[in-house]
């Protein structure tokens, strides 16, 4: 953004539409939403810079549904690798952790692309901005776009599923190609599908998607258990 003013200007509209959609809410008894706007009327009126945990709340607040669950640390494929620790450190600036199995290979430069040119933006503002950011370095961003791709979920064209004209295909396609690629089914062992299928129902849930009944549901795990990895 050439004008760094006109992104702060737009940051403050957001949130003064946030602080009058929470005095509203807050009347109607739910004091927690209240609760989670003070930081953002103490940044708006000049009382310091929003720490990790406050840029958190607000980019929950401001994007409700969009927002994936991240996982902790520890989960991350390679955790003490450098490409793990660059993730965490420059990736919870302003969201949760997120899992490398979240993209494919081919998606995952485009989607840190996009969030290294916001945190650029945002670290080039210090004096100016309410946010205290942190860009990554030249051969920082190129060890994290590796790590992601290294350990990134396995997609499938939709042709190129087993069977695909069948009812299971086409509900599988449907209902798990909302969020991110659609992913092999040889991804995981059939022991491991249905624990996988409860995760992104939860995910689905979360983020206001639609979400599969359990017939559904059944129909899509005997799908996947039926064309797993041996």
């Amino acid at each position: 953004m050439e004008n760094p003013r006109l992104f702060i200007l737009a940051i403050v509209l957001i949130l003064t539409g946030a602080l009058g959609l929470t005095v509203s809410t807050w009347f109607a008894g739910k004091q927690t939403t209240r609760d989670r706007a003070i930081p953002m009327m103490d940044m708006m009126m000049g009382k310091g810079m929003m720490d990790k945990g406050q840029m958190k709340d607000m980019m929950k607040s401001m994007m409700p549904g969009m927002l994936p669950p991240g996982i902790r640390p520890e989960n991350l494929p390679e955790p003490n690798s450098r490409g793990a620790k660059l993730s965490i450190r420059y990736c919870t600036q302003c969201h949760d952790l997120p899992s490398p199995f979240m993209h494919s290979g081919e998606e995952w430069p485009v989607t840190a692309g996009r969030m290294f040119a916001r945190m650029s933006m945002m670290s080039g503002m210090q004096g100016m901005s309410m946010m205290a950011i942190e860009s990554p370095l030249p051969e920082e961003k190129e060890t994290i776009v590796g790590y992601l791709k290294k350990h990134s979920m396995k997609s499938i064209s939709p042709n190129e599923l087993p069977d695909p004209g069948s009812e299971s295909a086409v509900l599988f396609r449907e209902r798990c190609s909302q969020c991110h690629a659609l992913p092999t089914p040889k991804l995981h062992t059939a022991k491991e599908w249905p624990l996988v299928v409860e995760r992104m129902r939860g995910n689905m849930e979360s983020m206001g998607r639609t979400v599969f009944t359990e017939n559904e549901k059944k129909e899509i795990v005997g799908y996947l258990v039926n064309q797993a990895r041996k």
